[in-house]
């Protein structure tokens, strides 16, 4: 399997916490981390894609990079590790992407991937009037006519499509692909539907968890569930990777970023992806109420998600052992407090045990999730 990293293309990356490493969401730093993960032999990279941060003290996410842009600076910047950029169904039309697909997988020789996300949330969405008020399931149904429509534009001379949300009349595409049929696509759905269209229509599906053990049930549910309706699909795992000199010592960092945890931005996270959320309306009752969902007790806010491996060298290779195989996955995708330095523990120092393990693939030998 492969190892990659989810990239902080958001301001403060993937910890909600005043007393975090700094994290900002400039171009500089990102090309500086995905071009060490080359280096380390890491083989991909993720980036996502929001429009509306969290705000509270730190300004969680309130400055992001557009993931496709990005990943369309970093084609020309690397030379073999794989992109993946995030595309809402919502924000775009999928004969544009298909277009800015293929033409970024012309630019990386055949680098790139997409992560599809059928709906963010009602907020991000919301404040460009682009948030259809329609039942979750319907967001699928959108996206399957969605994906139907580029994977035919990559592959098709001319096309004629008639849905319901959808119409093209002799539209051309080109170019096409480098990558025949169609660059891959991940999906992070976690509904039965959701996975259901994941395993119909994309290549892998991206799995997270509120801890490790619901990390490592998600992954496996989506094996099985892929097995009950006989079609099959890959998993990437999604976990927070915080090493330390010792287990005490790694320790000690999530507890110092969790005694900063910046609750109002926590909250605000919360109320946007809640089922409450209505196009742009706010509830203040509602947002009140979230801050208290964030902590073990009710009282004490967690910056860091439980999906975390923690410790020493030693033990964050086992524990990450112990997710893959637990997990079923097929490829591990990493968030770190600090980019550059954790990842060069990770890859100079976790990767290589990992190898000798028989869990990570050795350096200069990648596969591929297909397309």
């Amino acid at each position: 399997m492969e190892f990659g990293v989810f990239l902080p293309v958001n301001e403060g990356g993937f910890i909600m916490s005043t007393t975090r490493p700094p994290t900002p969401a400039t171009y500089e730093y990102n090309r500086r981390i995905t071009l060490l993960a080359e280096e380390l032999g890491l083989g991909f990279v993720i980036a996502l894609a929001a429009w509306r941060g969290f705000g509270g003290k730190t300004g969680h996410s309130d400055v992001t990079l557009e993931a496709m842009s990005t990943m369309a600076g970093f084609a020309e910047a690397t030379s073999r590790i794989r992109l993946f950029g995030t595309m809402h169904t919502m924000a775009f039309h999928p004969a544009v992407a298909a277009k800015i697909l293929a033409t970024i997988d012309q630019i990386s020789d055949g680098r790139i991937g997409i992560n599809l996300v059928a709906g963010s949330n009602p907020v991000d969405h919301g404040q460009m009037g682009i948030w259809p008020d329609v039942p979750h399931d319907e967001l699928y149904e959108i996206a399957a006519e969605w994906i139907t429509v580029a994977k035919r534009l990559w592959t098709e001379d001319r096309v004629d499509f008639e849905g319901q949300y959808y119409r093209l009349v002799d539209c051309l595409s080109n170019p096409k692909p480098v990558q025949r049929p169609h660059p891959p696509i991940i999906c992070a759905a976690t509904s039965d539907r959701g996975l259901t269209f994941t395993m119909r229509h994309c290549t892998a599906s991206l799995v997270n968890g509120t801890d490790l053990d619901d990390l490592k049930r998600n992954g496996r549910r989506a094996k099985e569930l892929a097995a009950e309706t006989d079609d099959t699909t890959k998993t990437v795992g999604l976990v927070m990777f915080v090493p330390g000199e010792s287990d005490a010592a790694a320790q000690a960092r999530v507890d110092l970023y969790d005694e900063g945890a910046d609750v109002e931005a926590l909250a605000a996270r919360a109320w946007q992806y809640s089922q409450s959320a209505k196009e742009f309306s706010r509830d203040e009752n509602l947002r009140r109420q979230l801050r208290h969902m964030h902590s073990d007790d009710g009282r004490k806010p967690i910056a860091v998600t439980k999906s975390a491996v923690v410790g020493s060298v030693e033990t964050v290779t086992d524990m990450l052992v112990d997710v893959v195989e637990g997990g079923q996955f097929d490829w591990l995708g990493l968030y770190v407090p600090d980019y550059i330095a954790d990842l060069e523990i990770f890859g100079r120092e976790v990767l290589p045990r990992l190898v000798d393990k028989g869990i990570a693939a050795p350096v200069g030998t990648y596969s591929s999730l297909g397309g």
